[in-house]
């Protein structure tokens, strides 16, 4: 009997020892998600929020980003799948343009081209990731996949060159490929990924011709920032060589050619209805979250680094020194051209310049902006006392302002873009602009440009709404009615 009544207590106290320590492995799991993520501010319940949001196919966009828009139209030429024995071509093509681009390499492409690795860098080119093995099976099945590519290409650019790139490219561009999860958790690990805007079609099937991928180029619509993809893998040689006569092609346009920084806004598709079958779960969505965060904090971009730890007023000070370095630096000087230049403001107007009335610098037209702004129907107040020019046409205004040598441009009265460093100047009492910089800003843009021995002419485009004659309604919104 005795026996029978200790076995009994034996078994309460074994059960209350197991219900103790349940509560215990309890308590402790319930305290993970927060201390996982307390680190960066967000907690478990705000995880919990993301994931759900992002389950919904949305994407959720991190924090603002200021970025820099060119005064000039700019191309940034961008190229896939190399390093192959192709790059070293494309490279000298592009030295002897004085061209800087973008590469997109591949990890399993850099072993087996280590210096072509180092050279891309050494000539002031910009690297970015374009995963390890470029197979869209292995890298659209699961984040995790495409992540340990990018991670493992990553490791390998370090031990050639090392960097670590924090644009990356998509094989096959993002639309239909990324989802919610892959952007945001790209976006947490601080990389920049990056499609483009113009797609040369070099790539659409094996050995397209060159003259294929030109007229591609020639039929792609002209924005004031081109992204523009090109590949320099193997089987590319009709890329090769129709580079020189596309980077002729930009330039006769007035374009400038960069490679992409942290100051540049990246093009990006829209997330799209994915082809590919995938499910995240909120556990494994958790893992990936600590995964990319760690990776933030190990490896910061230098890029989000200076964000962080540069003073509030930087913008300001960057500002200054812009300036001043360019004040102290004597700037190219215009062409008198001995070739008249036609414009076509459309299929039924147009004017013809004398030489005297336009001048090249840089591979860009200038002209007088009163001339121009009065031909299209406009008008034009300079400001003696400010150094301002207001030209007003149809719903926009734009205000040139020298001493600061800013441009701002409106729409109704409000502004839609502001241009620092600017090209403009006073030449003998008239206001002297870049053509296409004005084109732009006044809505419209050029859309043919011939600048032939004996022959220069150019055409432009303008939607109906934007050269609407003046109305009360429009004047009272304009500039020439704020500034009266």
């Amino acid at each position: 009997m005795r026996f029978h009544v200790q076995h009994a207590a034996i078994k309460r106290k074994s059960f209350r020892l197991i219900m103790v320590m349940l509560l215990l492995v309890s308590l402790f799991l319930s305290a993970v998600p927060v201390r996982a993520t307390e680190g960066d501010g967000t907690s478990a319940k705000d995880e919990q929020e993301i994931y759900q949001k992002l389950k919904t196919g949305k994407r959720l966009q991190q924090e603002e980003k200021n970025y820099v828009t060119p005064e000039q139209p700019t191309v940034y030429l961008t190229f896939d799948d190399g390093p192959s024995k192709l790059t070293g071509k494309v490279l000298d093509i592009l030295e002897q343009e004085g061209v800087k681009a973008t590469f997109f390499a591949l990890g399993e492409q850099a072993k087996e081209y280590p210096d072509m690795m180092k050279r891309i860098l050494k000539d002031g080119h910009t690297l970015g990731n374009h995963s390890y093995n470029h197979v869209y099976k292995e890298l659209y099945s699961d984040f995790q996949t495409f992540w340990d590519q990018i991670q493992r290409s990553e490791e390998i650019f370090a031990d050639i060159a090392d960097t670590r790139p924090q644009f990356v490219r998509a094989p096959g561009g993002t639309y239909t490929n990324f989802d919610a999860y892959y952007y945001y958790l790209m976006d947490k690990a601080g990389y920049t990924v990056v499609d483009w805007n113009v797609d040369s079609g070099d790539s659409k099937r094996v050995h397209v011709p060159a003259n294929e991928i030109w007229q591609t180029v020639k039929d792609s619509p002209l924005e004031h920032e081109l992204t523009v993809l090109f590949h320099d893998g193997t089987g590319h040689e009709s890329t090769v060589e129709i580079l020189p006569k596309v980077i002729e092609y930009y330039k006769n346009l007035g374009y400038a050619f960069a490679p992409l920084t942290t100051d540049v806004k990246p093009k990006q598709f829209q997330v799209g209805k994915s082809k590919w079958s995938r499910n995240m779960s909120a556990a494994h969505f958790q893992q990936l979250w600590e995964e990319t965060k760690q990776y933030a904090t190990v490896h910061p971009h230098p890029g989000l680094q200076q964000v962080k730890e540069e003073p509030k007023n930087t913008d300001e000070q960057l500002g200054k020194q812009k300036v001043a370095a360019a004040e102290t630096e004597s700037p190219k000087a215009a062409i008198k051209p001995t070739v008249p230049l036609k414009i076509n403001f459309s299929q039924w107007s147009s004017v013809t310049l004398e030489p005297a009335q336009y001048q090249l610098r840089s591979n860009r037209i200038e002209l007088s902006l009163r001339f121009l702004i009065e031909k299209l129907g406009g008008n034009v107040q300079w400001q003696d006392k400010t150094k301002t020019a207001n030209a007003h046409y149809g719903i926009y205004d734009i205000q040139y302002d020298l001493p600061a040598r800013t441009i701002r441009a409106y729409a109704l009265g409000n502004n839609v873009a502001t241009y620092s460093l600017a090209d403009m100047e006073l030449q003998e009492g008239t206001m002297v602009v870049p053509l296409r910089k004005t084109i732009d800003s006044l809505g419209g843009r050029i859309t043919d440009t011939v600048m032939e021995e004996g022959r220069r002419e150019v055409a432009m485009a303008f939607r109906q709404f934007y050269i609407l004659k003046d109305n009360n309604s429009i004047l009272k919104n304009s500039l020439f009615a704020l500034a009266g």
